[in-house]
């Protein structure tokens, strides 16, 4: 049964409840996570889910088993655990979150000894084929979780500022509103009171507010606090498209998005936007590769080579406080073309679509793909009748057999 775990970059996530991600699947990846780390010192945060203390019992029962040496930080953002697994040295990191899905999902997410992301996830998922045991496991509370984190935050002042601050009822709820207000600023918190099932639910960076409630500005997290989207009351609702023109404008290299960028952000900086494959871990590498300084996606995951290891969504909005000087929010400077993106559940994948070949003779830009991190196929169409084109694609993608 160990060979059924997929392990991707990401880690592994789904519906709580089915394989893997129980107590029994939580306890046999602690095992293949120990036996990759070499019985070493892991570290442990998780979101606000209520499936996460038990996963959470399950994959350090499943360490210590391995042998390693377990610090939990309790609820804390994904970057945390990455900034933390840098200060102790530890050798990897783990949060159990399954990010912008449902209450109803959860995952497991690794990070290496840097607190990135892993490009090559083979030692660990060699083991579920070759398991073994080893001795000498413990489990101890990390002291000051957050701290490091803490550290790595721009020193960017906001007193002055009125801040919405929407926390998805995720893992920010508590730390993001104690960071916004210890630089000055004036926070009204929303979707802030985690019950374990409402995470996500109508709220955050996938569904950002309309109403800044008198505020100057909407701040949106997601389920672990790796993504960001911004509400300004002139323009409205700012994802990551538009933070990679707003941190363009205080660089002069090369910056990197995905396929999923918009064309009007590419018209803009022409020559300067390199887009790759969808993830983070993607951006990452392909930063490493052309030396650039700035990447991300539309989602909101932005990534900074002097910044954390890994995505932060408050991170992301003050570094472009940072970049203001205290202004505000400039007019956009790139226009962005029309894009309709569907979820299609229950379906295959199939590039020679009829469809597909459609939209794209009559000039619309299409990306249809399978998920990484969930069953379903996603559908991207830009051009000036993206929504009727998605539509078409989504309803005559090929039912699973």
């Amino acid at each position: 049964m160990t060979a059924l775990i997929k392990f991707g970059t990401d880690g592994v996530r789904g519906p709580t409840g089915q394989w893997p991600i129980t107590p029994d699947g939580a306890r046999i990846i602690g095992q293949a996570i120990a036996a990759w780390t070499d019985q070493g010192v892991v570290l442990i945060g998780r979101d606000t889910r209520a499936s996460g203390p038990k996963l959470e019992q399950a994959l350090i029962d499943g360490l210590i088993l391995g042998g390693t040496k377990v610090k939990t930080m309790g609820v804390v953002p994904t970057a945390a655990v990455s900034c933390a697994v840098q200060a102790a040295k530890a050798d990897a990191g783990v949060m159990i979150t399954a990010s912008h899905n449902p209450w109803q999902d959860n995952g497991i997410k690794v990070v290496d000894h840097r607190g990135e992301k892993l490009t090559d996830t083979s030692p660990i998922s060699d083991w579920f084929n070759n398991p073994r045991t080893a001795s000498g496991g413990e489990s101890t509370p990390l002291s000051d979780p957050l701290r490091a984190w803490q550290e790595r935050l721009p020193e960017v002042r906001l007193d002055g500022r009125t801040i919405l601050l929407d926390a998805a009822h995720g893992a920010g709820f508590a730390c993001a509103k104690q960071s916004l207000e210890a630089l000055g600023a004036t926070v009204k918190a929303i979707a802030s009171d985690p019950n374990g099932q409402n995470i996500n639910d109508g709220v955050g960076a996938m569904h950002p507010p309309t109403d800044l409630q008198g505020c100057d500005l909407g701040i949106c997290l997601d389920g672990d606090a790796d993504r960001l989207v911004m509400v300004d009351p002139q323009q409205g609702v700012m994802d990551g498209d538009d933070f990679l023109w707003l941190l363009s404008q205080n660089n002069t290299g090369p910056i990197v998005g995905t396929v999923m960028t918009n064309g009007g952000l590419k018209d803009a900086l022409g020559d300067r936007l390199v887009c790759t494959g969808v993830g983070d871990a993607k951006v990452w590498a392909e930063m490493l590769r052309i030396d650039a300084s700035i990447g991300g996606e539309p989602s909101g995951h932005m990534m900074m080579r002097d910044g954390m290891p890994t995505s932060d969504g408050l991170y992301t909005a003050l570094r472009i406080f940072h970049g203001l000087g205290g202004s505000t929010i400039p007019p956009r400077g790139w226009k962005p073309k029309p894009q309709a993106h569907r979820n299609v559940r229950g379906v295959m994948l199939d590039p020679n679509l009829e469809s597909i070949e459609e939209a794209r003779t009559a000039h619309h830009r299409v990306l249809v793909r399978a998920s990484g991190t969930e069953p379903l196929v996603r559908v991207m169409v830009e051009g000036p009748e993206a929504e009727q084109w998605a539509e078409e694609i989504a309803r005559t993608l090929p039912p699973v057999h």
